[in-house]
């Protein structure tokens, strides 16, 4: 489980079995009565080397490799008649450039061309036919209604798709196939976060902002017992708490991914939350765990409005990360549609 952590939806399991070739002497097999458990000489060994050699493998298959299986299978939308194979040549991938960095445009290095804008009658807006101008958002937001006809208008100028969800791209994956990619805003968001608070959590230096004006805050007796075994650790994750006295805490700086100082209620509500979380183990046995809560706590939401240079940041921070493709429960960033299968969907080609 723990060697998939990560790259598998919550409550999704992995199916395995191992061999392991060992010399009896260093296994007790008498530790269960049904023979359920057995117990290694050198357990930490033993866990270490199956970790690693799992680890490497999902690396290699769900994270280095991800972009070959994000696309979306359409064939289930094409006749079976219709559907071919493709010459052997057309599935020959081509020698995979590594990416050095990532390249960021500032304002005054961005290109735009100029376009023409049709209004609702097909002709230019604001020509010398005196016709009305509409303005570019009402363009985009009118529906074209008829009877026999769905109800259809162009996506907003940024991408972003209606329910504030999905964000439409276009781009080329690793096999050099052009196409269409879909991003999930908040899943993406997640996976930033993560990863940021794990570097924080691992490096010395932690990138953290004082409050100003300090929090006071009540917490539950078990609250309290929660943090004041668990203060070195949460500090590593940028928040600092200081015990007061009784069951208040005064909390004086936040880590800086947080952005602003955040209602005293929703840190009482994070407090309450990892403290549910760690009850009945260690900090480091929940570590991941409250990671991945404080990650989805502090990402961008499905349902929030984004600009273009949102949209941008975002795109320039996940392909920063070391897995860009899950969320931090697992589940995909993007999926990618290629204009290939687009053709096999509106039978251009076959």
């Amino acid at each position: 489980k723990e060697g998939y952590e990560g790259t598998l939806m919550v409550n999704k399991f992995p199916f395995f079995i191992i061999f392991l070739e060992l010399d009896p002497s260093v296994v007790d097999f008498n530790v269960h009565p049904k023979k359920l458990h057995v117990r290694f000489e050198k357990e930490e060994l033993l866990y270490n080397k199956v970790y690693n050699i799992i680890r490497s493998l999902v690396d290699e298959k769900f994270i280095e490799e991800e972009a070959k299986y994000i696309s979306t299978d359409l064939n289930n939308f094409i006749p079976s008649n219709e559907i071919q194979v493709e010459k052997s040549e057309d599935l020959l991938v081509k020698n995979n450039t590594e990416l050095e960095g990532v390249e960021i445009l500032t304002e005054k290095e961005e290109i735009f061309e100029e376009s023409v804008q049709l209004d609702l009658l097909d002709q230019i807006a604001g020509n010398q036919f005196g016709k009305k101008s509409f303005p570019d958002s009402y363009i985009r937001g009118k529906y074209i209604i008829s009877k026999g006809f769905p109800k259809l208008r162009l996506i907003s100028y940024t991408g972003q798709l209606n329910n504030k969800i999905y964000v439409v791209l276009e781009g080329t994956n690793e096999n050099n196939e052009e196409g269409l990619f879909l991003l999930d805003q908040h899943a993406a968001s997640e996976r930033i976060k993560k990863e940021k608070l794990l570097a924080t959590y691992e490096k010395t230096k932690i990138f953290k902002q004082k409050l100003i004006q300090p929090l006071k805050i009540e917490v539950s007796p078990s609250e309290k017992v929660f943090l004041e075994e668990t203060l070195d650790d949460i500090k590593r994750l940028g928040f600092k708490f200081e015990h007061f006295g009784g069951n208040t805490f005064i909390l004086r700086e936040i880590p800086t991914i947080m952005n602003k100082l955040p209602d005293i209620h929703i840190i009482k509500e994070i407090i309450s939350d990892i403290t549910e979380i760690g009850k009945d183990k260690s900090f480091k046995d929940v570590k991941e765990e409250i990671i991945n809560y404080l990650a989805c706590h502090k990402s961008i939401r499905g349902g929030d409005d984004l600009s273009l240079k949102d949209i941008r940041n975002l795109l320039v921070e996940l392909a920063a990360c070391k897995d860009s493709y899950h969320c931090a429960h697992g589940r995909p960033t993007l999926k990618f549609i290629s204009y290939k299968e687009l053709d096999k969907l509106f039978k251009r080609t076959v």
